[in-house]
């Protein structure tokens, strides 16, 4: 796949400039065009040291991350008379010295909105696209109320047979009234249309606001061309009107664009500030953009915690539903891992920092989001394509529609029927029946604790057929525990500390498991590290090889069972144990037994994926799995695999989801239409899958995979209704049957119906759960199906939480 020039992730959908470079978004684009700008030195000079600074703090709105607030500072730092820039992205401020005799804040003001993103002097100021349309609207009502009622005036005493000679003054007056009320109605809610349209007509794109814009302009003219003629055909209404619908529209579908981004927001709205950094002159209160991995920093009740870290005192119980969905704090204890914006409840803790800033797995939520409603799932991209194409189709139309009528009728009659095609033809509700479907599917499971790459992750899982299974980490608890240990030939401290010395090298359960079981103080050194993927490792110890795993690695390298091990290894295997061998010079030196329980959800999960009618198998690298779990688990199982036999497995079928936890599940995760880890997983495993369970709880994977069948059938039905609603407009528009007014009407109420649709998506639920409030529109047998499989997940989950 292309990468990105700037940034190097996966260009799914690339951009170019006019290098031929690519890009995977537009926002990388603008950053390299920054960059690529020769800086001039002498652009701003050092102001003298008569010259007082001014200072002004700029309140920012719209960051999606740190690399925002760095396009930001870099390009005001470019700014000629900017002295410094600092920009902090956690309070969302930028603080600029500057020299006052060449710059204003205002200009600065100027300077950053013009990178896109929302700015004031003050926090009261920063308001976003939706409070500004809403108070054009409401400026713009008031005099869309006079014109309407003055105008229904008119049409009152024409349909009445009201007129009369000795009154003309009157309508002359009331029409004057309207041009003079219509007025302030084309700068609040004309001038927005128009620079939208002219940007299309300019870049050779042109889009809905071009034809609302030609629309509204020519029956502007031509009224205000009868105004002054004398002519009583007049059509300020008529473009007032249109023009207060489609704000209202537009205001419609920027209000559900924000809700989808609410996810992203509710993230950073929990972000605290300021961090207090315990240092060896006491506590400091330092702020979060100045955190750096390894510092020590303490955390109070009440206080959330400003960074990723690891436990080193304390205890107490942690909210971590900002991340997980789950409501039920958790116990941390001294070596526990806690995440940037959960809630310290009730204790005192001190963590040594692993990760803050962009690198949190806050900071990490919140860029994926962002990448994933940056992304365009296939469906959405032929929706987008028949949009464009629709738009010139209907301008040639509206032409041909006003040719014909011109030869039948007047002219006036015909642009009013040219003017009702290009409203009607407007792809409104056809380029926003996708995207908010997918973006409100993607906010709803972020909301739950299920993260999901991209958009295209929900099309592929409503299309899901078959679900594999890793088994150790994954179905089981992630962390097994060490049942015993039996030595033979070797000293059992020197079997210890070199099992500790290589297992701490790896990342399996079974191996951290054996960490915490066996405290080695100064294990021994290992060079030339050996790993054998889904067997174990090995190293060189004291000038000799040593191998730690599978009992087929002892077998590959020729290791000979001595007989007390060889009767514990199969007294221990037929107790359902897991094993894991050492050995050196030519003998297996010992086994250490271990223990793994099923996840408590898994018998639930299983058997709701059942009911929807999923294949299900396991594949696991332990080749013991079938003598443990074969039977327990009734689902057809797989064991002994290398990563490449994994793969081989999942590329027999279509329609695959695989869920995995370790390094060995990199390539099939990569691989499976579907890839799905947990939140615990390792970082390789993070990197592949496409959808990430923050809760670690496999039994979100049935509400997620209805939650794709429902989006793609929201969609459908949405795309369904865009096609027979264009197809039938025109036909009434072309015809003469349709008045422009009531066109732009249907368009409002067909954005309204496509909106109100997608708004339905919500986190799926059991029937007997008080948080089901809309019923899945699905046919009755899918439905019953469907509702058993949630009632099955979501009884468990009851169950648990009245334990």
């Amino acid at each position: 796949m292309v990468t990105c020039e700037l940034c190097g992730l996966p260009a799914r959908h690339p951009l170019h400039d006019e290098h031929g470079r690519t890009f995977c978004c537009p926002s990388c684009r603008d950053v390299a065009a920054l960059l690529a700008e020769p800086v001039d030195s002498t652009a701003s000079p050092a102001p003298s040291a008569e010259t007082p600074l001014a200072e002004s703090t700029l309140y920012l709105g719209g960051l999606w991350c740190t690399s925002c607030t760095w396009l930001i500072g870099e390009t005001l730092r470019r700014t000629p008379g900017v002295v410094e820039a600092d920009i902090s992205f956690a309070r969302r401020q930028a603080r600029v010295r500057f020299d006052p005799r060449r710059l204003s804040p205002q200009s600065l003001v100027k300077r950053v909105r013009r990178l896109g993103y929302r700015v004031g002097l003050a926090p009261d100021e920063l308001r976003d696209e939706a409070e500004a349309l809403l108070e054009r609207l409401l400026i713009a009502g008031v005099f869309v109320m006079h014109i309407m009622l003055l105008s229904g005036m008119l049409y009152v005493r024409e349909i009445m047979g009201w007129n009369a000679p000795e009154t003309r003054w009157l309508e002359d007056f009331f029409r004057l009234m309207i041009f003079v009320a219509s007025i302030p109605v084309l700068p609040l809610l004309g001038w927005p249309v128009l620079r939208s349209g002219l940007a299309g007509i300019l870049s050779r794109q042109p889009n809905m606001h071009a034809l609302i814009a030609l629309g509204t302009s020519a029956a502007y003219i031509l009224s205000l061309r009868n105004l002054i003629t004398g002519n009583p055909h007049v059509y300020f209404d008529t473009a007032a009107m249109l023009l207060f619908l489609v704000t209202i529209g537009r205001w419609l579908e920027v209000r559900t664009q924000e809700s989808g981004l609410e996810a992203i927001e509710h993230l950073q709205r929990h972000m605290p500030t300021h961090a207090a950094h315990i240092t060896p002159n006491g506590v400091q209160e330092i702020s979060v953009d100045d955190i750096q991995p390894g510092m020590r920093l303490l955390i109070r009740p009440g206080e959330r915690f400003p960074a990723d870290g690891i436990v080193a005192e304390g205890q107490g119980a942690v909210d971590e539903s900002l991340l997980t969905g789950e409501p039920v704090p958790r116990t941390h204890a001294s070596g526990d891992t806690v995440y940037a914006g959960t809630l310290n409840l009730d204790g005192v803790f001190e963590i040594i920092v692993t990760a803050s800033g962009g690198a949190t797995a806050v900071g990490q939520m919140s860029r994926l989001i962002h990448e994933a409603l940056w992304t365009r799932a296939p469906v959405q991209r032929l929706a987008d394509r028949f949009a464009a194409l629709l738009v010139p189709f209907a301008v040639f139309l509206s032409v041909g529609t006003f040719l014909y009528w011109t030869t039948i009728a007047s002219s006036e009659v015909a642009l009013m029927h040219a003017l009702s095609v290009l409203l009607i033809a407007c792809p409104c509700a056809l380029g926003i029946a996708t995207p908010l479907a997918l973006w409100r599917g993607i906010s709803t499971a972020a909301e739950h604790g299920v993260l999901i790459r991209e958009t295209s992750v929900l099309e592929r899982l409503a299309n899901a057929e078959v679900v594999l299974f890793d088994k150790t980490g994954t179905l089981t608890e992630t962390e097994p525990s060490v049942y015993d240990m039996v030595c033979d030939q070797a000293d059992p401290h020197t079997v210890q500390e070199r099992l500790v010395a290589l297992e701490s090298r790896a990342s399996h359960p079974f191996a951290r498991a054996i960490c915490r079981a066996f405290i080695v103080e100064k294990p021994p050194t290992v060079e030339g590290i050996q790993v054998l993927a889904g067997q174990g490792l090995g190293g060189r110890i004291n000038d000799e090889m040593v191998w730690v795993g599978s009992a087929a690695l002892m077998a590959s390298q020729g290791l000979a069972y001595p007989p007390r091990l060889a009767e514990y290894a199969a007294r221990w295997a037929d107790s359902s144990l897991a094993l894991v061998f050492i050995g050196w010079g030519g003998l297996v030196r010992g086994i250490v037994a271990l223990t793994e329980q099923l996840r408590p959800d898994v018998p639930s999960t299983l058997q709701a994926l059942h009911a929807l009618g999923i294949h299900m198998q396991i594949l696991s690298g332990d080749p013991q799995a079938h003598q443990r779990w074969g039977e327990t688990l009734g689902v057809p199982l797989h064991a002994g695999l290398t990563p490449d036999e994994k793969v081989s497995y999942l590329q027999q079928y279509n329609g695959v989801v695989m869920i995995g936890d370790g390094v060995n599940d990199g390539p099939a995760l990569a691989t499976a239409d579907v890839g799905i880890t947990l939140g615990q997983a390792t970082d390789l495993a993070h990197a592949t899958a496409d959808v990430i369970l923050l809760n670690n709880r496999l039994e979100s994977i049935v509400p997620l995979l209805l939650l794709a069948r429902q989006t793609m059938r929201i969609i459908r039905q949405n795309l369904a209704w865009a096609f027979f609603y264009n197809a039938l407009g025109l036909g009434l528009a072309v015809t003469g049957r349709l008045h422009p007014l009531w066109a732009a009407l249907a368009m409002v109420l067909s954005s309204l119906i496509v909106t109100g649709n997608a708004l339905r998506l919500h986190w799926p639920h059991a029937a007997n759960t008080p948080s089901r409030q809309i019923p899945l529109p699905l046919r009755r047998k899918r439905r019953r199906a469907e509702q058993r499989a949630l009632d099955t997940v979501f009884c468990y989950h009851n169950t648990q939480a009245d334990v």
